[in-house]
């Protein structure tokens, strides 16, 4: 039984970070989508919503940006939702109403969910594009996200988000994780018409089909598996660039993977519900995508501690007990060089693995138990 259960969670975690992208891989293989055709003259009004708390230090260069865009200014509503904010971001995002940006200066921090429920409903536009304080948007980026909508069952866009690295040994490995195995999952998703994650920093919705969400929901999970168990199409522009910088350090890095753990699992537990599980293909990919990554510490424990039980009864298991051994001391060699801000390329790829793993772990913990940071006060990274 012990052996059984091994072998299971080496073949569950084998799935997660390969299994899933080659099974994707050889679907792709037979499908023939070709580039849809969408309307180019199509130039609707945009509301841009950028949810801030405490962003002071960012907000011009954010505002800045989006007045930059290859846009109509007239068609184009840009919205400051201070959170709350105790510094000065509502103040200095005011300095812009003379461009025609528009303040609303929550005075309760709430959380994100909260924020985009009341600003959505106060946006003059239909078509509503999501983004944060600390993201940039490349010149054609609202051109390019709101094409889509130009198809009736298109009900929501999601941008192409790059990560720049800081430089740091997180950072870097963050980088190269969602710059290049996550853009080509989200693409290969795309075709096969099953994508149902968002990316808060950089996605557009339909403000008609919008339902308020709980403070536990994000936009980039609830709206957007709600919108997809709906029957809408959920694309991803890829063309329709934006950038931003993922966390520096290990605790940030940690923070950030409690928090947006500890929501998405409560948020598809008690949101979604039952209304998943009876979508076979939706439930198959954010099962595949987003369940098992989450998961993925436990199984990694499992397998230690079945492996310290089995490792007698043959030579694979005292070679894969040796392996995962040397895996972790490679990782506190990598958290040593991160303490004395060294740089040590493998070890430190396999430290940052472990910060994330550790995350994981804590946030599916707090989710399981209804426990989630509901604030902006604790959205320390990546969404």
């Amino acid at each position: 039984m012990v052996k059984y259960l091994f072998w299971l969670t080496i073949f569950l975690i084998a799935y997660t970070y390969l299994g899933y992208y080659l099974v994707l891989r050889v679907l792709t293989m037979f499908t023939r989508k070709g580039e849809t055709s969408y309307d180019q003259s199509f130039v609707p009004e945009v509301s841009i919503i950028v949810a801030a708390y405490n962003e002071g230090d960012v907000i011009g260069r954010r505002i800045e940006n989006l007045l930059q865009m290859d846009y109509p200014r007239e068609k184009m509503e840009i919205i400051v939702a201070s959170d709350g904010s105790t510094d000065k971001t509502a103040e200095k995002a005011n300095e812009y109403t003379k461009h025609g940006v528009v303040v609303f200066d929550f005075k309760k921090n709430r959380g994100k969910a909260e924020t985009h429920n009341d600003s959505i409903i106060l946006a003059k536009n239909d078509i509503v594009v999501l983004t944060d304080a600390d993201s940039l948007f490349e010149n054609n980026f609202v051109r390019k996200v709101v094409l889509p909508f130009s198809m009736p069952e298109v009900g929501c866009v999601v941008g192409n988000l790059l990560y720049m690295s800081s430089e740091t040994n997180i950072s870097e490995t963050e980088t190269y994780y969602y710059n290049n195995l996550e853009y080509k999952i989200k693409d290969m998703e795309d075709r096969l018409g099953i994508l149902a994650n968002g990316t808060g920093a950089c996605m557009a919705i339909r403000k008609s089909l919008f339902v308020s969400m709980t403070s536990a929901d994000d936009t980039d999970t609830y709206t957007v598996l709600d919108l997809a168990l709906k029957g809408y199409k959920i694309i991803f522009a890829k063309d329709a660039i934006a950038y931003d910088i993922p966390p520096k350090s290990a605790k940030s890095e940690f923070k950030c993977r409690v928090r947006a753990t500890s929501k998405t699992i409560v948020s598809i537990t008690r949101s979604i519900g039952l209304r998943l599980v009876k979508n076979p293909v939706l439930f198959w990919n954010v099962t595949s995508h987003r369940l098992l990554r989450y998961l993925t510490p436990y199984f990694l424990l499992l397998t230690l501690v079945t492996n310290c039980l089995i490792a007698g009864t043959g030579t694979v298991y005292k070679l894969s007990l040796a392996g995962q051994a040397l895996f972790y001391l490679l990782a506190l060699m990598g958290w040593a060089g991160e303490s004395m801000g060294k740089r040590l390329p493998l070890v430190s790829k396999i430290f940052s693995f472990c910060v994330v793993m550790l995350g994981m772990f804590v946030g599916v913990t707090k989710g399981l138990m209804g426990k989630y940071p509901y604030s902006h006060k604790t959205d320390d990274g990546l969404a």
